[in-house]
């Protein structure tokens, strides 16, 4: 970590500078607010500050969190469910949800394929200067004499 911090990356500071300023506006906002507030506010901002400055990592996030969150409710349903229906209609219940299941640990083999091929782009990302140059009409794949 030392080593990381003696030489960070030319981005690292400003983005660091951009979290920790929102955090604190965070906490500036609910600083008389109740307890609730003096967690959600400096948290959520900080949030907002991390998914502004790693935009590709937040999106894989966003994207995983929200299939984690339908797989919970659907099982939580089918629960529910199955403790008003009849004993017959169980044995279909758990069928049923035995394929969700199958179903869902084949999205997060493809989710997790997903987020490590965003780390490893931000990570070939970080040699550039400015992101200016990463929205340029070049092409980022060198030529075949290179």
């Amino acid at each position: 970590a030392y080593v990381y911090l003696k030489n960070p990356p030319p981005d690292f500071l400003p983005r660091v500078g951009i979290i920790t300023i929102s955090g604190l506006a965070g906490a500036v906002l609910a600083r008389k607010d109740s307890r609730f507030k003096k967690i959600a506010y400096p948290l959520g901002l900080t949030t907002l500050g991390i998914s502004v400055c790693y935009p590709a990592q937040a999106v894989v996030i966003a994207k995983i969190t929200g299939k984690k969150v339908i797989s919970a409710s659907h099982q939580t349903y089918e629960a529910v469910r199955s403790l008003w229906t009849k004993k017959e209609d169980a044995s279909k219940l758990q069928q049923e949800s035995k394929s969700v299941t199958q179903e869902n640990k084949k999205n997060r083999e493809i989710s997790n394929v997903q987020f490590e091929s965003a780390i490893e782009l931000q990570s070939s990302n970080r040699t550039e200067s400015s992101p200016i140059e990463s929205w340029s009409t070049k092409d980022p794949l060198p030529s075949s004499g290179e």
